[in-house]
């Protein structure tokens, strides 16, 4: 274990692994009690063809990417709210132009397969210290945000209305965490992927809703969840020569049916 962690890059893996994981299981929370679910999925695919466009051009993919999916995230949640065209097929449309507009975008690349791959299903061993430095100030001011406005957040998500009426700034909130969560799915495509980023925050409140139903101890219990299932799935991936996403939205996986099983057995 010692060896392990005196890796540089096992431990910027290690370090940008928990700071994104802590981020994304409070997300979490949201995405699964307002059922965002595929309005993540949406993002997370749209994010693709920004990243794709950023690496063509030369331009930071991270920076690219974010923009990209914070303008379709808020897209996706503007026709969400009016209803001009139902969700679903909006969602559809954006998914599928984004991730087309990804594969034309890299085509024209030297490096087509390779990075393709890369963006595809991630690498968090591959993560640097510029990343983890980008992805800290984010999860800062973006943890401060939401436990700042968490009773509101809250208060929106099971009556938007009713807050509206409240005076709650619905609308800030409701675009605010939209963009969040964009960029958050941007900055953890080099651990999981854009295929399977959204598993990351989708999974966390999944799982803890199944053991509490107070939404601090669903937070409290989704982090705790998503640490230990980053670390673990971090060191299988070394020692086993796998794929570390795929290898960590497994253990997300397995334990959210391993849960549902245990739940259902003591019924």
């Amino acid at each position: 274990m010692i060896d392990f962690l005196s890796i540089p890059f096992i431990r910027n893996a290690i370090v940008g692994g928990i700071l994104i994981a802590v981020l994304l299981s409070v997300l979490s929370l949201f995405v699964f009690v307002k059922r965002w679910s595929f309005i993540n999925i949406g993002i997370s695919h749209a994010a693709f063809g920004g990243l794709a466009i950023g690496f063509f051009l030369g331009i930071n993919p991270t920076i690219v990417g974010s923009i990209f999916a914070v303008l379709v995230g808020i897209l996706i949640g503007y026709i969400s709210k009016k209803g001009q065209i139902h969700e679903d097929i909006s969602i559809g449309i954006l998914l599928s132009f984004s991730m087309a507009l990804g594969v034309v975008v890299m085509s024209f690349s030297n490096n087509y397969n390779s990075d393709l791959f890369a963006f595809l299903f991630g690498n968090i061993l591959t993560i640097s210290s510029q990343d983890i430095l980008m992805i800290f100030i984010f999860s800062t001011f973006s943890l401060i945000f939401l436990f700042y406005n968490l009773e509101k957040l809250m208060y929106c998500c099971f009556d938007e209305e009713l807050a509206y009426i409240g005076g709650v700034k619905t609308d800030f909130l409701y675009y605010s965490v939209i963009t969040i969560i964009a960029i958050a799915t941007v900055l953890s495509i080099k651990l999981v992927g854009s295929i399977l980023s959204s598993a990351m925050i989708i999974l966390p409140a999944a799982v803890a809703s199944q053991l509490f139903w107070r939404y601090k101890s669903i937070i409290a219990a989704s982090i705790v969840i998503s640490v230990i299932v980053v670390l673990v799935g971090i060191f299988l991936s070394f020692e086993y020569n796998l794929p570390s996403g795929s290898t960590i939205v497994i253990l997300y996986s397995l334990l959210f049916f391993i849960v549902l099983l245990v739940k259902r057995i003591l019924r």
